[in-house]
């Protein structure tokens, strides 16, 4: 798996790697469908179900304990029962119950333009490896973000200590879009998992000027986030088409490998494969596969043609904990293409997140995997804080059994219930909750940041 946002305190670096681990996080693929026809669609539908904020791991627990502390019944032969009767009214449960302590940074969107600011060059001049680094160095820059966490209140031989606030800070790096200060990078740079989005952002330039940075948007599930600085006179990098690319075309990388004491790291390879379908976490992607060396820190720089050009923005390495005997893993990179990268990109610019993504804000496990061997239905295993499931007043360890009248064995059945909905349509379900039914109704909504409610 690829592990998202892995801190280094040594060299305070979040960075997205790869390890052999098995963790039992649900991975979509496209051949996960029975039916392959409509298997891409399933895939992002179902990533747009699950929320990218959320990544929750399977837990592995005795059915009948389960049942017993949550109050859920068995239902037998799920398969020919029909749900057709009414229903009670699903009472929300008690909120005092349910307070959590949230840092969330709120983004101010009014003061940042909608136009798009990537323009792609069919410009085809290449030049020298010296000539490259000379022309795109400017338009590189170091990016240090600080993210917070608020830690446990605790009992103690000393009595009552109340948590406190935190700080992770990581580094990664980014590329200037326009004169004006708009700049691209990865999401992990900037947003984890773990703490959220970042609180403050800071803008590292290659003269060594420094700005502080506002998050114009992101987008976990392609790894995309654009930032803005209040300056002038910026030199964007050019950028030019990932889709011309051939396997064997040069390929270099400019990064701040390790933090910024290796800031403007050149390293220089090739091309080693395109549309690479790498599994990160409950999300898939299509990279650019390359040789050219990139360590933690490189995250959110440029891969940069022979011409001058951005083709990619470096995201993921594959580590050498991801290792068979006494192998070792050298020489595995990969990049996001800017041609798949500007349709997100422009839609940050304009939004602020990305829109179209239907979403119910919850995941979800099938029965049978939660210890329930030959048990029907799905049992809710998060759900979004203020998201349009939580808003309806479903929670944790309900379970769904049936959806618009249909009737819900198995996750495969929701997704491919729920796929042919869009963005304000509204599904009704069916769920068990201590031993009797409701039937409630969710609207679908965008995936957004939670900042962006």
């Amino acid at each position: 798996m690829f592990e998202n946002n892995n801190y280094d305190p040594q060299n305070q670096n979040r960075e997205v790697v790869y390890s052999s681990e098995n963790d039992n996080i649900m991975n979509f693929t496209e051949e996960s469908p029975k039916k392959k026809g409509k298997g891409a669609k399933k895939v992002f539908k179902a990533i747009g179900i699950l929320c990218g904020a959320l990544l929750i791991s399977v837990g592995s627990i005795a059915g009948y304990k389960y049942a017993d502390e949550h109050g859920i019944p068995f239902i037998e032969d799920n398969k020919t029962k029909e749900i057709t009767t009414e229903h009670e009214k699903l009472p929300v449960p008690d909120e005092e119950n349910e307070e959590k302590k949230e840092i969330v940074s709120s983004i101010d969107r009014t003061k940042y333009q909608t136009e798009s600011v990537l323009n792609i060059s069919n410009e085809d001049e290449p030049m020298s490896t010296q000539a490259i680094y000379k022309e795109v160095m400017p338009s590189v820059v170091g990016i240090t973000a600080v993210c917070q966490y608020q830690t446990a209140d605790s009992f103690g031989f000393f009595g009552y200590t109340p948590g406190t606030v935190e700080e992770v800070p990581g580094t990664g790096t980014g590329i200037v879009m326009s004169e004006d200060g708009y700049i691209l990078t990865n999401a992990h740079v900037i947003y984890s998992d773990d703490y959220g989005m970042a609180v403050s952002v800071t803008i590292l330039m290659h003269d060594e000027t420094e700005y502080d940075a506002q998050i114009v948007g992101y987008d976990v599930q392609t790894d995309i986030a654009v930032l803005k600085v209040d300056a002038e006179g910026l030199k964007p990098a050019v950028f030019g088409s990932s889709d011309s690319l051939q396997i064997g075309d040069p390929a270099l990388a400019i990064g701040n490998p390790l933090g910024f004491d290796l800031f403007g790291t050149l390293t220089v390879g090739h091309i080693s494969g395109l549309n690479r379908e790498i599994a990160v976490n409950d999300k898939t992607m299509k990279l650019i596969q390359t040789d050219a060396a990139i360590n933690s820190g490189n995250s959110g720089g440029p891969l940069i043609n022979d011409c001058g050009q951005v083709i990619g923005i470096n995201s993921m390495k594959m580590s050498s904990s991801y290792s068979y005997g006494s192998a070792t893993i050298e020489g595995l990179g990969f990049a996001i293409p800017i041609d798949e990268a500007k349709k997100i990109i422009d839609d940050l610019m304009a939004n602020g997140y990305v829109t179209g993504r239907p979403q119910l804000g919850m995941t979800f496990r099938d029965l049978s995997e939660e210890g329930y061997a030959g048990q029907s239905g799905v049992v809710v295993t998060e759900v979004v804080k203020d998201g349009p499931a939580y808003k309806s007043g479903i929670r944790k360890n309900d379970i769904i059994v049936g959806a618009d009248g249909g009737l819900v064995a198995s996750l495969e059945d929701f997704l491919e219930i729920t796929e042919e909905y869009e963005t304000g349509d509204t599904i009704r379900l069916t769920i068990i909750r201590n031993r009797t039914y409701y039937d409630v109704d969710v609207v679908f909504e965008d995936v957004k940041p939670q900042s962006f409610e």
